[in-house]
């Protein structure tokens, strides 16, 4: 295999396109491990109260992840997210009006291998989801899993990212102030694993459970 460096010709916009998009997929491959691995440094040395404490945090905390998180309007405006759907480039088209005075369930597809087109739209506010619907605010579900990594759980939440529990789209379906979105990713895992250049292969049949769940809550 050879190595394909980029031309000095390509436009700094384009560099740092690519350098937003290098930092979103480390931190959706790599950082989860590097925060575990600070946590298991920080047992293992003098500072390992930093660790005891922050266990103390996670028990507390438990249950943000299915209770709407705990998002940051500051890191979702990122500069890097611009650059990082204009890579792309991710937009994000309005078809319809929503009132805000209602809640709302969102089925996106397809998966792909790192929900790309899902972060970059419900996780950010560089498609401008916030100026296109004044009043929503959205949630991604994701795996539980992640929401039990230390420091990395933090980082997610900030974003929107809550857990796909059925406790977790319940809570946020059933606000009854309304304006509340939650985003579900219907094909799942098994439809990241189909994601291949040039084809589109959806895991859609029997996956009923995210209608009945809208019914039940209106």
């Amino acid at each position: 295999m050879k190595i394909q460096f980029a031309p000095l010709s390509v436009p700094l916009e384009r560099r740092l396109q690519t350098l937003g998009v290098v930092q979103w997929v480390f931190s959706f491959l790599a950082l989860a491990q590097c925060c575990l691995a600070v946590f298991i440094l920080l047992l293992l040395t003098d500072y390992w109260y930093i660790s005891a404490i922050y266990i103390g945090w996670l028990f507390l905390d438990r249950e943000t992840p299915i209770k709407g998180g705990r998002r940051s309007v500051r890191i979702r405006k990122w500069m890097v997210w611009k650059y990082f759907t204009d890579y792309f480039p991710i937009t994000l088209v309005k078809t319809a009006e929503l009132d805000p005075k209602h809640n709302y369930l969102f089925g996106f597809h397809p998966h792909g291998v790192l929900v790309a087109g899902a972060f970059g739209n419900f996780c950010t506010e560089a498609t401008g989801f916030s100026r296109l619907f004044p009043g929503l605010t959205t949630y991604l579900l994701m795996l539980p899993f992640w929401f039990k990594l230390p420091f990395f759980r933090e980082y997610i939440m900030c974003g929107g990212l809550v857990s796909s529990d059925k406790h977790s789209a319940n809570y946020i379906l059933s606000q009854k102030s309304g304006g509340q979105v939650a985003v579900i990713v219907v094909g799942g895992a098994p439809e990241a694993l189909d994601a291949h250049p040039g084809a589109l292969t959806l895991q859609v049949l029997g996956r009923k459970g995210f209608i009945k769940l809208a019914l039940k809550t209106g």
